[in-house]
Parts: C-alpha cells; sequence; structure tokens
C-alpha cells in the first residue's frame, strides 16, 4: 500500500497519504509503534537514523517523538512525495533529505538504525536480497534494520484469507469506496514475499539475530540485528 515504482504522481496525492494510512491498514498503529519501540531500544538518544522510502516522512516523524535529538536521513525516489517531507520537518537541523532509489547505493555513514514502512515490497526479490546486504553495510556493530511492510502469505489458501481480512478492515473503516479502489490498483505494482523468505534472507545478508515484532495477516514489522 505504498508508492509504486513508477507514476506515483497519478496513483498517490501526498497531501491525503498520511490520513489514508489508518484506514488501509489494519493495526497501523501497533506495526509503527513496533518498529519505533526496536528503534529506541538500540538507538543513543542523538543517533543516527536511516529512513529508505521515507516518503513524507511519516514514519521518522513518529520517530522524532521518541528521538527528538536524533540525525534522521530520509531518502525516496520521488520528489514529490519528500516535498511534504521537507515541509513536515522545516526548520529542523537534524534532518536530511535525498532523493535516491533504493537500488541505488546507500548513504555512506554508519547509521544506528536503518527503517523503511510500506516501500520495500515494492523491490524484485534479488533486489530485496541486495538491499538487505546493503543495509547491513550501512549499520554500525550492534545496529538495527527493522522495516514495517505489506507481506505475501506462505500458500495461495492463505493469502486470499489475508485479502479478506484487509478487506473488512478497510470496510469497516469507513474508507471512501473511490480510496480502496484506487488502493486495490496500486496492489497490482506489489511484489510481495512471504515473511519467513525475508527473515531467511536477512540471515543470508549477514544480520546475527531476526525477528518478527508484530503481524497482523497481511502486514508487519520485523527486524535484523547487526553482529556486534
Amino acid at each position: 500500500m505504498s508508492r509504486p515504482p513508477a507514476n506515483d504522481k497519478d496513483l498517490w496525492d501526498p497531501e491525503s497519504y498520511d490520513g489514508l494510512r489508518r484506514q488501509l491498514i489494519p493495526s497501523f498503529d501497533l506495526l509503527y509503534s513496533s518498529a519505533v519501540t526496536a528503534v529506541t531500544a538500540n538507538v543513543p538518544a542523538d543517533g543516527r537514523i536511516l529512513d529508505l522510502g521515507a516518503g513524507t516522512g511519516l514514519l521518522s516523524a513518529i520517530l522524532r517523538r521518541s528521538l527528538p535529538n536524533a540525525r534522521l536521513t530520509l531518502v525516496d525516489r520521488s520528489e514529490l512525495m519528500l516535498t511534504k517531507a521537507r515541509q513536515r520537518f522545516i526548520g529542523d537541523p537534524n534532518i536530511e533529505i535525498r532523493v535516491a532509489d533504493l537500488t541505488q547505493p546507500l548513504p555512506g555513514e554508519p547509521f544506528d538504525a536503518v527503517v523503511s514502512g510500506l516501500a520495500i515490497h515494492h523491490l524484485p526479490h534479488t533486489d530485496k536480497q541486495d538491499l538487505f546486504k546493503r543495509i547491513l553495510g550501512a549499520l554500525r556493530p550492534g545496529g538495527v534494520f527493522v522495516n514495517v511492510d505489506q507481506i505475501l502469505a506462505p500458500f495461495p489458501a492463505l493469502e486470499a484469507v489475508y485479502d479478506q481480512r484487509h478487506e473488512r478492515h478497510v470496510v469497516d473503516s469507513d474508507t471512501p469506496p473511490d480510496e480502496w479502489a484506487a488502493g486495490r490498483e496500486r496492489m497490482k505494482h506489489d511484489i510481495c514475499a512471504d515473511l519467513d523468505s525475508q527473515l531467511r534472507w536477512l540471515r543470508e545478508a549477514g544480520f546475527a539475530q531476526v525477528d518478527c515484532l508484530v503481524k497482523d495477516w497481511r502486514f508487519a514489522t520485523y527486524a535484523g540485528w547487526a553482529p556486534a
């Protein structure tokens, strides 16, 4: 339910993006608060955090409440979405915003944490695996990577249940039908992977420990810790 790999100006309006999150994503608050808890448990008060696929800066803004002195670098390929992020963080000297695709080199500084929210599932699986390796290389020893993302069920019959549960949440949240229709259209761009595969890819990339922190059917927050 994030930005697709092309034509995001036509499919996402940055002005409405944040407001739709809770309607379109079950357990939004639990997913994001779990990510924040994992980061704050691992990052010093003035630590460095890299937000990949940052979009409007929503995840960084939530992190900012718990870590007001952290230095955040936001990366996204969409200048349109980052315009909203720049407005959100105007006057904040500890925010850096860069336009770049997730397949491009990551910023070179060692980070205490790397986070991402609803972006990595748009990458082909081989690019996901390559990104996990590059994320590990961008982390300081003992640093943490936390990803809030959309996932695929491990078998087709369960994927149908995932979809039913997702739609039930959207309907029960009084999402305007046109917004859900647009969401369905965006989902055609998704390249989701199952949770087990992604945790395995993290281990194969060299992360010392991995864990799923919370999961609500189609959506999960998972993490990997770099070797100390």
